[in-house]
């Protein structure tokens, strides 16, 4: 280790026999140090390297306190040469220089030295006390490049030798990976080009991509089926919410006609649950031609063929009418497979607005386009009933799966699909294995499976027709409560728009609503006024501002009058009450399932007022404790919503 060179001419002078203001000092005998060991030789007369408190007879030299400090670092420097570690060198740090170390302790024998030598021990240990230091902030150093030295030996991978688990398992292909390659394989089959390259597909998009030009201005209210998550204070950049954001920026560097199928990963602020994730993949396809070229039977024709490639030929397809601001007309599609039917995808014809934002004469152009997600087809296919399963990256789970999407895909559209265990509580754990409740039931194997099912097939003598869709949609979906608007105020950049706190007595406080009232109401009627809230609707951005539920009122149509009144609660209502309908008992539904299921869409038309004014669903009076709700003014025979 280096020397000090400072503080052994201090110890030299010490050990010499020379005088200092009167005070004679003899000599060391030999010593010798060097950088790796460190040789002392004690005198005769020296019994012991340390010095005691309890020595107070007799008086000490420097000489006698020089010997006993070149011991101790003699004994540092040997045992921090031989330390493997930074926590070892740490260890021999605080042995010699910590408080209750010799170096400091040496300092207690200065009672012990004449008044003119006492000044010397302070400088001399104080030299001392800096030279360790030093060393054992080098020695760390040498030791920590060491241990990554030695860290990186034990990690060495060989890159040339073959990839082969240990464990016996190579891994398997993640089933979104190959279910989104079969997806996009059948339309590149039908001679669409794939965009997925990261600068025409950009997972971070702008609100003119996102939106704007796909026919959603700012006050569009098909921005209500989607909560976004923003990047940016004034909303400019977010996590796109689909991919249809592809099928512009194609259309801004390609001319028709054209054929692209977009895959990716997408972002919607979602509930976490069995059937719903904030990140989730997306497919959509877009066709454009010259006008005439393409329509409705095209779209038909490429869903039914894509569908029937997907999950089999034997599959029944049923077209329904729907609305995407984008697209005109609308189509949402269901498939009856493993003897239910499932929404699948939706899809349309090229809205003419949205051409023209592209700069496309839709008089010339047009088209079709038509997307769906990636995971409700992976779960379809395998079986899958928690869409969070594909998330943990469990090997268990995922070693259940084939390396390829179409190995095994014949025997599967065969109806030969390996059985899967079944159990009497409906769920499997992430092997794939039966939980079962209190009577386990026998799993059957696959040739059994297969027995039953020709015995099966020869006792049919005709096909079973596919069950109605599932269940109805009624007002006991819809969470309405009453409420009281504590305070209003009108919307900054709406000029049809009023601002509002209204409680519905909800421990977190009033909840901020927007309503289009500005016409029929002015502001200083609003505070104090009774309504009825539907409150599990979820947030959403009207003109920029955050708008938790909706205020339900009468409105007459625009040639009868065009009058809109609050539907207000009978007097001795609790703010907080739940608005019910008698005969329609339900749970409401939560946020998400208001807007997948479209449930306003098919409860709304049963609203009304009767000739009373008192709101109606089929005809039965909306009620609280106190009695039923009636529009304000009693205005009768209007539509409520």
């Amino acid at each position: 280790m280096r020397i000090v060179q400072n503080a052994w001419l201090l110890l030299l002078t010490a050990a010499s026999p020379t005088t200092i203001n009167g005070f004679t000092i003899n000599p060391t005998p030999s010593l010798a140090f060097s950088t790796t060991t460190t040789t002392t030789t004690t005198p005769p007369t020296m019994t012991t390297t340390s010095l005691s408190m309890s020595d107070t007879e007799s008086t000490l030299s420097i000489d006698d306190i020089s010997q006993t400090l070149l011991t101790h670092k003699a004994d540092f420097t040997t045992k921090m040469t031989a330390a493997t570690t930074v926590q070892e060198a740490e260890l021999i740090r605080v042995e010699y220089l910590g408080k209750k170390g010799p170096i400091t302790q040496v300092m207690s024998s200065m009672r012990l030295l004449p008044n003119d030598d006492k000044p010397k021990l302070g400088q001399v240990v104080n030299a001392i006390k800096s030279e360790l230091e030093a060393a054992v902030v080098l020695r760390k150093e040498e030791l920590e490049i060491t241990e990554i030295e030695r860290q990186m030996e034990n990690e060495r991978v060989d890159v040339t030798l073959p990839g082969i688990s240990k464990l016996g398992s190579t891994g398997h292909r993640h089933p979104l990976s190959t279910t989104m390659e079969k997806a996009v394989d059948i339309f590149v089959k039908l001679g669409y080009d794939t965009v997925t390259d990261c600068e025409e597909s950009p997972e971070i998009e702008s609100d003119y991509m996102c939106f704007e030009a796909l026919n959603c201005p700012k006050d569009h209210p098909a921005r209500d089926m989607q909560d976004t998550f923003y990047l940016t204070e004034d909303m400019g950049k977010m996590l796109r919410t689909h991919t249809s954001a592809v099928q512009i920026r194609q259309l801004g560097k390609r001319t028709p006609p054209l054929r692209i199928v977009a895959p990716g990963r997408v972002y919607r602020k979602d509930d976490i649950d069995a059937t719903h994730s904030m990140i989730f993949h997306q497919i959509e396809i877009l066709a454009l031609d010259e006008r005439g070229k393409l329509n409705l039977g095209h779209l038909k024709g490429t869903v039914e063929h894509f569908l029937k490639n997907m999950l089999g030929p034997n599959i029944e397809v049923r077209f329904r009418g729907s609305y995407f601001p984008f697209t005109e007309p609308s189509m949402e599609v269901d498939v009856y497979f493993n003897g239910k039917w499932l929404e699948v995808l939706g899809c349309g014809m090229v809205d003419p607005n949205v051409l023209e934002m592209a700069g496309l004469d839709p008089q010339k152009v047009s088209g079709f386009a038509a997307g769906f997600g990636v995971e409700r087809f992976a779960m379809v296919t395998h079986e899958i009933n928690d869409i969070r399963e594909f998330y943990k990256n469990d090997r268990r789970f995922l070693d259940q799966f084939p390396h390829f999407y179409d190995q095994g895909l014949t025997s599967m559209l065969d109806g030969k699909m390996p059985a899967r265990p079944k159990s009497d509580t409906g769920r499997v754990n992430a092997l794939g294995e039966a939980i079962q409740g209190d009577d386990d039931e026998q799993v059957k194997t696959t040739s059994e499976v297969e027995a039953d099912d020709d015995t099966s097939k020869k006792s049919k003598k005709k096909k079973k027709a596919p069950p109605a869709a599932a269940g109805a949609i009624d007002i006991s979906k819809l969470d309405m409560r009453v409420g009281v608007i504590t305070k209003a105020w009108h919307h900054e950049e709406g000029d049809k728009l009023f601002c509002e706190e209204i409680d519905i007595g909800e421990e977190t406080g009033p909840r901020q609503i927007a309503s289009g009232l500005r016409a029929h109401y002015d502001l200083e009627d609003l505070v104090g006024q009774r309504v009825i809230v539907l409150a599990n609707l979820k947030t959403r951005k009207l003109m920029g501002f955050p708008s938790h539920g909706m205020v339900l009122c009468a409105a007459q149509e625009e040639g009868d009058g065009g009058k809109v009144e609050f539907i207000e609660p009978p007097v001795g209502a609790k703010v907080g009450e739940r608005i019910v309908v008698e005969g329609f008992d339900g749970e409401p539904a939560t946020e998400n399932q208001i807007v997948k299921k479209k449930m306003l869409n098919a409860i709304f038309p049963d609203l009304s007022t009767d000739s009373n004014g008192v709101a109606t669903y089929k005809g039965v009076a909306l009620s609280t404790s106190a009695g039923p709700c009636v529009a304000q003014n009693q205005l009768p025979n209007v539509p409520v919503g």
